[in-house]
C-alpha cells in the first residue's frame, strides 16, 4: 500500500479523533484513571487488529538487543508523556499547551533523520519547517496572562520525550511487525502510567463519565497510529512524522465549519496554506 495514502489516513483519523475529543468531551474526575482506561481500551484494540489480521502468524521474536532497548525507549516515552499531559494540561491554558506541543516535530525530525541515516534535503527541510511554521502560526494566542513556570517544563520535557517516541517508532516497526509494535507500544506505557497504582472505584467513575465515547475515540486512536506505522515501513521518517502533525492544524480549520470557532479565521487560513505547500514539498 502507498506511504502517501497510509499517511493521509492516519491524518484524517488523526484529525477526527481531535474533533470528536472536543465535541463529545467529558468533565474527568480522576484524569489518571481516565489515561488508564483509555489506554487500556486502546491496547485491546490494537490486540484484536493483531489477531484479526492474521499478523499473529508472521510474529517471531527478535534476536537484537537492539529491538528491545528501542522498545524499552519507546515505553518509558509514551508512558510518561501520558501521565505528564494531565498534569500539565491543569497548570497550562490549552492555546499554550498546543504551542509547546510542537517542540516534539523538531525533535522527531531531526532525531530519525539522524537515527536512520535519512538524507535532509532541501525540499524536506523547507517543507517540515513550513509545517512548523503553520502549527506554531495557529496555536499562537495573544495575551499577557502569566503561565506556570511547572507546567512549562512539564509540558517541554513530556513532548520531548512524545519526540523521542516517534523517532523510534520507524526502528521498533523494522524489528516487529507495525501490528506487533502497535501493541506494545499501547500496552507496556500501562505499566508506568497505572505506577503507584489506582483504586478500580475511579476506573468505574471515569467509565460512566466516558461510556461508548472512549471506546470510539481509543479505536480511532489505534487505527490512526497503525496507519501511521505501516508509512513509516515503506518510506523515511522524515517524510511521514511533519505530514501526521497536519492532523492538529486540520482539526483547527475543521473547527471553524463544524465547532464554529471563528476567531482568527485570515490567519488559520494562510496556516493552512503554509502547510500544504510545506506537505507537497516533502511528498516530492
Amino acid at each position: 500500500m502507498n506511504w502517501l495514502f497510509l499517511t493521509i489516513t492516519s491524518v484524517v483519523l488523526f484529525t477526527s479523533l481531535n474533533l470528536l475529543q472536543r465535541l463529545l468531551a467529558t468533565e474527568s474526575k480522576n484524569q489518571r484513571a481516565m489515561a488508564i482506561l483509555f489506554n487500556s481500551i486502546a491496547a485491546f484494540f490494537s490486540l484484536l487488529i493483531f489477531l484479526v489480521t492474521g499478523a499473529f502468524k508472521d510474529f517471531s521474536l527478535p534476536t537484537n538487543p537492539t529491538a528491545y532497548l528501542i522498545v524499552f525507549i519507546a515505553m518509558v516515552c509514551y508512558g510518561l508523556f501520558e501521565r505528564g499531559r494531565f498534569v500539565a494540561a491543569k497548570l497550562l491554558d490549552a492555546s499554550v499547551l498546543t504551542t509547546v506541543s510542537n517542540i516534539g516535530v523538531p525533535v522527531a525530525f531531526i532525531g530519525a533523520a539522524l537515527l536512520y541515516n535519512e538524507p535532509i534535503t532541501p525540499n524536506k527541510l523547507l517543507g517540515g519547517l513550513l509545517i512548523l511554521v503553520a502549527l506554531l502560526l495557529v496555536s499562537y494566542k495573544n495575551g499577557t496572562k502569566k503561565h506556570s513556570a511547572k507546567g512549562i517544563v512539564i509540558a517541554v520535557l513530556i513532548f520531548i520525550a512524545l519526540g523521542i517516541g516517534w523517532m523510534l517508532d520507524k526502528a521498533g516497526t523494522t524489528y516487529f511487525n507495525a501490528n506487533t509494535y502497535s501493541f506494545l507500544v499501547w500496552t507496556l506505557p500501562l505499566i508506568i502510567i497505572i505506577f503507584p497504582g489506582i483504586k478500580l472505584s475511579a476506573l468505574k467513575e471515569e467509565m460512566k463519565i466516558g461510556t461508548w465515547k472512549v471506546y470510539l475515540l481509543a479505536a480511532i486512536n489505534v487505527l490512526g497510529y497503525l496507519a501511521q506505522l505501516k508509512a513509516l515501513t515503506l518510506t523515511e521518517a522524515t517524510r511521514v512524522i511533519p505530514i501526521v502533525q497536519l492532523s492538529t492544524l486540520f482539526t483547527v480549520l475543521m473547527g471553524i465549519i463544524i465547532l464554529k470557532e471563528r476567531d482568527h479565521i485570515p490567519r488559520k487560513i494562510i496556516a493552512g496554506t503554509i502547510a500544504i505547500i510545506g506537505a507537497i514539498l516533502l511528498v516530492k
